[in-house]
């Protein structure tokens, strides 16, 4: 089969489309094909079978699987092994040769369907707002060579595939730093490799990938913050919000909390068209017949519905699972010292989705060193 228009990046492009329709006709015209057959999409991977409309949405939202080279799963094993000498150099390319879409990626960030869309001004010749300089600095790093002739990797995408290593690999700061130190002496010396782990995630703050610090009482009684956000003491159990110092040093608080905006990271949901649509599967196109498949099949979810009418009748408004639980970041070596992460799951998104990780969203991390107990709810209110 012609396999051209799997290099087609835009999924919303005829011919990709078209070349959809050929391929499951094809696959499904293969002897002993039943009503469902597994779907290639970049999600499913091979591991899911479903009807031939689901598996076109899914390759029209998700897109191919780039690994997947040669058809074997759906029938194309019978035709190389017939026609074994003309087989296209093309299928057996490594599998891992994935393009990394950072533009794509950008655009997505910042809700530009386009670059020209990112000045948000009705006259050119004014300069762009400080959203629209932070996204053009983005772009510039995604367009500028890692050193003088890299043609494979840029300034961004290097530090994005980086980071992505680290959190993969449970590296520690100091090995990036030392990574980073040996890039540098390696590299050329007009190479744009940041000097340290601080510098590279500087890189990519602007993508909105960071937290807030809240200080907290060593008992869980209060948040400094709001009212209480210049209180040198907690006015509930008087003890000190800081931790004694010596020779006059640095003020450092009993307790901090990591808060993780959540408003942005929603806001990002609906920037992309992919998952803008999946944020509406569960009122577009769930099929209600009965069978609980889905967490709006449920009774407590109708029941929601049926107390608050007018928040169910706005199908864009995001129901969010809470889930939270301790755990010792070094193990048996600090049984005296907990971590609690607070992550929320969009309940939004299709039974396939919802409950993948890449859609898990940590709000807060909790630190120890004692669970709060019921006194959980003063970081909940956050």
């Amino acid at each position: 089969m012609d396999k051209s228009w799997l290099n087609i990046k835009n999924k919303y492009d005829k011919r990709y489309i078209k070349g959809i329709d050929n391929f499951l006709n094809w696959a499904y015209s293969q002897p002993n094909v039943s009503t469902v057959i597994r779907c290639p999409c970049k999600g499913c991977r091979n591991t899911e079978y479903m009807l031939k409309i689901q598996i076109r949405r899914h390759l029209l939202s998700n897109g191919f699987w780039d690994s997947y080279k040669v058809w074997d799963l759906h029938g194309e094993v019978l035709v190389r092994v017939e026609n074994s000498d003309v087989i296209n150099n093309d299928e057996v390319e490594d599998d891992n040769a994935e393009e990394d879409d950072i533009t794509g990626m950008i655009h997505d960030a910042y809700g530009y369907a386009n670059t020209a869309d990112a000045n948000n001004l009705p006259h050119h010749n004014e300069e762009p707002n400080l959203q629209a300089q932070k996204f053009y600095q983005l772009l510039e790093d995604a367009e500028t060579e890692l050193y003088p002739g890299c043609k494979s990797v840029s300034k961004l995408s290097f530090v994005v595939r980086l980071l992505h290593l680290k959190c993969i690999n449970h590296w520690t700061n100091k090995s990036m730093d030392d990574l980073l130190s040996f890039f540098k002496e390696v590299l050329p010396v007009e190479s744009f490799v940041p000097n340290s782990f601080y510098e590279a995630k500087k890189v990519l703050r602007d993508l909105g990938l960071g937290y807030t610090k809240i200080d907290a009482c060593q008992n869980d009684c209060i948040l400094y913050w709001r009212e209480h956000a210049n209180a040198q003491s907690c006015p509930k159990c008087g003890e000190s919000r800081w931790k004694s110092k010596e020779n006059g040093g640095k003020k450092v608080a009993h307790k901090v909390l990591r808060h993780f905006p959540i408003k942005p990271r929603l806001q990002r949901l609906y920037m992309a068209r992919e998952t803008a649509k999946k944020m509406r599967w569960h009122k577009e196109e769930r099929v209600d017949d009965g069978i609980l498949r889905h967490p709006s099949d449920a009774m407590a979810w109708k029941s929601f519905d049926e107390k608050h009418p007018s928040f169910s009748a706005e199908l864009r408004n995001v129901r969010l699972g809470l889930a939270s639980d301790g755990f010792q970041p070094y193990g048996n070596m600090s049984s005296n010292h907990t971590i609690r992460p607070v992550v929320l799951v969009p309940y939004n998104l299709p039974s396939w989705d919802c409950m993948k990780s890449e859609y898990f969203m940590m709000t807060l991390l909790i630190p120890g060193p004692k669970c709060p107990g019921n006194d959980i709810d003063v970081f909940y209110n956050r």
